[in-house]
């Protein structure tokens, strides 16, 4: 894996096993495979733990929401193992009705539209291609990804990434033509109380 610093060197990572560097069982997985399994499909839930975290006092671990997700159909996994999700409607319904969040789904809208409701209370889960944490990519494939857009200024873009790289996972920021390289055009707009 490559990646450049925040000073802009080129750093080669080794390989490693994504349980070795994170605890999973903090997290309430049952078994290391499990973590494995389910840690490239709760990018969705990593932003809603993370305004669980900043709206209120709710601390749930993300097998936790991960289980409350599947009871409430958010997800669906077939027979066979292939997960379908994250579901925006259920979702939707599911965190209005459980946390109080007032959501409002946005469909065929570019990035330079919906940014223009995100201020303090209102944030945009927004669909993005997993490449988005290399702004370098070419052509990227759109949506796939969720991440949460919690700050639009002067042009920028500022969002948590859960794929992120440790240097930019947290607060990333992408001017928005950048931006919208990756954007699918769609997402959901979340508020902090409905």
């Amino acid at each position: 894996m490559r990646h450049a610093t925040p000073s802009g060197l080129d750093v080669f990572l080794r390989r490693t096993e994504p349980s070795q560097l994170h605890d999973w069982a903090f997290d309430g997985y049952h078994s290391r495979e499990e973590y494995l399994f389910w840690s490239r499909k709760v990018c969705g839930l990593a932003c809603l733990q993370s305004l669980l975290h900043g709206w209120t006092d709710i601390r749930l671990p993300m097998r936790e929401l991960l289980a409350l997700a599947l009871d409430r159909g958010c997800y669906v996994v077939e027979p066979q193992g292939k997960v379908h999700g994250l579901i925006y409607r259920p979702f939707m319904a599911w965190v209005s009705s459980q946390f109080g969040f007032a959501c409002q789904l946005v469909e065929n809208t570019p990035i330079q539209e919906s940014a223009r409701a995100v201020r303090p209370g209102q944030v945009l889960i927004a669909s993005v291609s997993p490449e988005i944490r290399d702004p370098r990519t070419y052509e990227p494939r759109r949506g796939g990804h969720l991440v949460l857009v919690h700050a639009v200024h002067g042009g920028m873009v500022r969002f948590h990434n859960p794929s992120g790289y440790s240097h930019n996972a947290d607060s990333a920021s992408l001017p928005m033509r950048i931006f919208e390289r990756f954007h699918a055009r769609r997402g959901i707009l979340v508020s902090a109380t409905s």
